[in-house]
């Protein structure tokens, strides 16, 4: 499960990849602060150098910048706060969080569930899980598309349904299929094995778990492979939250709260290590010539031109309002294909430069810019998303 060459870095954006592993390494703080309290100084020592060393935050961090390094801070707060009862705190870090990203906005809901349900506290349990879930669709139905011009197009869950509405009459007829679908994969259960098994499985003995369970449903509920690895960003933000439950099962389990603190540290630094291996891939930044002709190359594409691009190169083109994913979306006017993407990219740039169409939209492409690790292609002069047949 080693991890793939990771997302290379422009020569100009080192300050954000420094930035991105302050942010992480501030979201351990309050893991120490629960910790001392709960467990004492030295466990909760460990505790937080068990999340500094867990896979999905070292993954999380060699990513290009990104925002969830913002919302992972902002649940580890937030959490804190919410065990502290520190309302205001909680409030500021709920509001930084679901400005971060849409979907960050079920973690603080989640938040709030656990405030309702075991803390006991009705009327704010009730108005954060409200809140949020309502922020949550405000943002998908009328904010985003509001602001990108068209409809929320990043629905990928269709072992539950076609849309939202129907994923829930799904989940209520078959309520089986939120586990069964989250296990259908041998990869998912790789994932999940090396999710929990770097915490030793003492999540398991927290009722705090149920505040990872929105990111971890939407990524194993989802069709896009992506987002059962563990590459990627994608582990960063439920980190926080294993942390803590982590350490509140530990506290459940005494007298062996230390032992255990140990073991789950040992087991993380050992999965980081030896078996998932999230730094294998760091690149060395690339020289200040090949960034250039990279840039150049990506800025051959018209700034309102719809474009398909590899996962690595995702990251520097978020600028734009139209950019999707090259293994969903094929047949867009442009292509950006990075040299050191994915063996299927590769495949695609090689049958267009070969002339044959590219699916699903049978579209022909010519090669508009080959520079630094960047290949862009244009939708051809016969096709310009016209149907043609294959060559």
């Amino acid at each position: 499960m080693a991890l793939a060459p990771a997302y290379w870095i422009w020569s100009d954006a080192r300050v954000l990849l420094v930035a991105q592993a302050l942010l992480v390494a501030a979201a351990s703080l309050p893991i120490y602060f629960w910790g001392r309290s709960q467990l004492g100084v030295f466990s909760a020592a460990c505790a937080q150098l068990a999340f500094l060393a867990f896979w999905g935050v070292l993954a999380g961090v060699i990513f290009d910048f990104h925002e969830v390094a913002v919302a992972a801070l902002a649940i580890s707060f937030g959490l804190w706060a919410l065990l502290e009862r520190r309302t205001r705190l909680f409030v500021a870090m709920a509001v930084v969080g679901c400005l971060a990203k849409e979907d960050i906005a079920l973690t603080f809901a989640a938040m709030g569930a656990y405030a309702l349900v075991v803390q006991g506290r009705r009327r704010f349990g009730h108005v954060v899980l409200g809140t949020c879930a309502a922020w949550f669709v405000l943002v998908l139905d009328v904010v985003i598309p509001g602001i990108s011009g068209h409809p929320y197009h990043y629905w990928n869950y269709p072992g539950l349904g076609r849309t939202r509405a129907a994923a829930v009459v799904t989940l209520l007829e078959r309520p089986y299929r939120a586990l069964t679908l989250a296990l259908d994969r041998t990869t998912k259960l790789v994932t999940l094995t090396e999710t929990f098994g770097a915490w030793l499985f003492l999540p398991f003995a927290s009722p705090l778990l149920m505040v990872a369970l929105p990111a971890l449903a939407e990524r194993f509920w989802a069709h896009n492979p992506d987002f059962w690895s563990s590459r990627f960003q994608y582990t960063l933000p439920v980190s926080p939250v294993l942390a803590f439950a982590a350490i509140d099962g530990v506290r459940r389990l005494r007298p062996f709260s230390r032992q255990l603190v140990l073991a789950a540290l040992a087991c993380g630094v050992l999965l980081s290590a030896l078996v998932v291996r999230p730094l294998e891939g760091l690149p060395e930044f690339m020289s200040a010539t090949r960034a250039a002709r990279s840039d150049a190359c990506l800025d051959r594409i018209p700034a309102d031109a719809p474009v398909a691009a590899s996962q690595r190169l995702i990251p520097h083109l978020t600028h734009r309002l139209d950019v999707k994913p090259l293994a969903r979306e094929s047949g867009e006017l442009y292509l950006a294909v990075a040299h050191d993407s994915r063996v299927s990219d590769r495949l695609l740039l090689a049958r267009a430069l070969a002339g044959l169409a590219i699916e699903p939209r049978r579209v022909h492409y010519r090669l508009v810019c080959h520079g630094g690790a960047v290949s862009v292609l244009e939708a051809g002069p016969r096709s310009r998303l016209r149907p043609t047949r294959a060559a």
